[in-house]
């Protein structure tokens, strides 16, 4: 593991271990999930990774498997709620520092939810054909992104105040879910 990807990993270490424990989210890695705690806690991704993505210009992809998702399971992902910018704590993403550090923490999260896809069939019956295709990234080479994102992390963010971006971004993004996650819904 290189410098920056050492420092980011620190750097959001502490925030991204609270929103684990958020309780939209915790039934994700629970063997006694419902279908509607799933719902509820894809329609908050989808709140959160929506405007990011479209900040980024990219991520269609993995934004029609979640929207796909979110429609088997009754949702009609244009009237769920999105964060709307900087007024719910997003940070700016117009460098490119800013930009891999989201990159970093989107991307990040398509390997954690491959991690609980296995609990979500075994409890829901969903997979990576119907109703858990965001989970599995299905059809995408998600490590092979990763991989190159990884290199672009050590090459792109040598330099020091780059890495502060990077990192200081990384941590507003965190922070903005775990907000976003807290906040009661339907």
């Amino acid at each position: 593991m290189g410098p920056a990807r050492q420092a980011l990993r620190a750097a959001t270490q502490e925030v991204h271990e609270r929103l684990d424990k958020a309780a939209v989210l915790q039934p994700l890695v629970r063997p006694d999930i419902t279908a509607d705690q799933y719902r509820r806690a894809l329609a908050v991704l989808h709140g959160f990774h929506a405007p990011v993505e479209r900040a980024l210009g990219g991520g269609a992809a993995r934004m029609a498997l979640l929207r796909d998702d979110l429609t088997v399971l009754g949702a009609d992902p244009d009237r769920l709620p999105e964060l709307v910018g900087s007024g719910d704590g997003l940070p700016p993403l117009d460098s490119p520092p800013a930009q891999l550090a989201a990159r970093y923490v989107l991307d990040g999260s398509a390997h954690g939810g491959r991690a609980m896809l296995p609990g979500i069939t075994r409890a829901l019956g969903f997979d990576a054909r119907r109703g858990a295709r965001f989970l599995a990234s299905d059809g995408l080479d998600m490590a092979g992104a990763w991989k190159a994102l990884m290199i672009r992390l050590e090459e792109e963010l040598a330099a020091p105040a780059d890495l502060a971006t990077a990192c200081a971004t990384a941590v507003a993004l965190f922070a903005a879910l775990e907000r976003w996650a807290a906040e009661p819904r339907a």
